[in-house]
């Protein structure tokens, strides 16, 4: 794990708090940190390499999205999750970025589809080369890579206030379980190559069927690996 203290990585919200709050909901949506699980601010701040204020604030944070509950002169517990709010999340995300690549296909030019190509390039190469046993440390210009490409397809959507809300919602999909997937690695190279295609042919709906496929097979994935360590407490 990077010293968040220290950490300047691209794609990063630039927040430490902020920082902080996505490392945790990460590791709540991909199963790390069970319903239950109380998280105490020593170990969270020294793990990390910061203070405890934004530990507290990062945690505050997620209890205003019911991830963590406060529990009086206890600290922090992770909230229960059910199945149904994970595929939720996935849902909202896949209707909402369907609808910006369909605008995408509608109005991008050949030096935008160019330049769409390149970034998928650079997440073709990261997987390509990426090691069995990856740590954070080997993920995060994946990670990285992969966000540029969706926000410049959101971008070239000319939809801001739709572009932000997905950014918003993309902070629940947990990014790193995602890229330290060999199946999703596998997966997403195919699906970009369908996305850029039917961007390619100006085809909005295609353009937002393979979108929502791409979200979708995620979805699927994170799914199939929580069912596998039994996470559901109730559904």
């Amino acid at each position: 794990m990077p010293d968040l203290a220290t950490d300047t990585s691209p794609g990063r919200a630039p927040q430490l708090p902020d920082r902080i709050a996505l490392v945790l909901r990460d590791r709540i949506l991909s199963g790390e940190l069970r319903p239950g699980t109380f998280l105490r601010m020593d170990r969270i701040a020294a793990e990390l390499g910061v203070s405890h204020t934004p530990v507290r604030e990062a945690l505050q944070s997620l209890r205003a999205e019911d991830m963590v509950l406060a529990v009086p002169r206890r600290g922090f517990v992770v909230a229960e999750l059910t199945r149904g709010d994970v595929a939720d999340l996935f849902e909202v995300q896949a209707d909402l970025t369907g609808t910006l690549a369909a605008r995408a296909a509608e109005q991008l030019g050949p030096a935008d589809l160019d330049g769409l190509r390149t970034l998928a390039g650079r997440v073709t190469e990261l997987c390509g080369r990426m090691p069995h046993d990856a740590g954070p440390e080997d993920l995060e210009p994946l990670v990285s890579a992969e966000h540029r490409l969706h926000a410049e397809i959101n971008r070239l959507a000319s939809s801001r206030k739709l572009a932000w809300l997905v950014g918003r919602s993309s902070h629940y999909l947990p990014a790193h379980f995602y890229t330290g997937s060999p199946a999703w690695r596998t997966g997403a190279l195919r699906a970009h190559t369908e996305l850029l295609d039917a961007l390619g042919a100006a085809d909005p709906e295609a353009a937002r069927s393979a979108m929502r496929r791409h979200v979708l097979d995620g979805r699927d994935l994170l799914l199939a690996h929580l069912d596998t360590i039994g996470m559901w407490t109730t559904d």
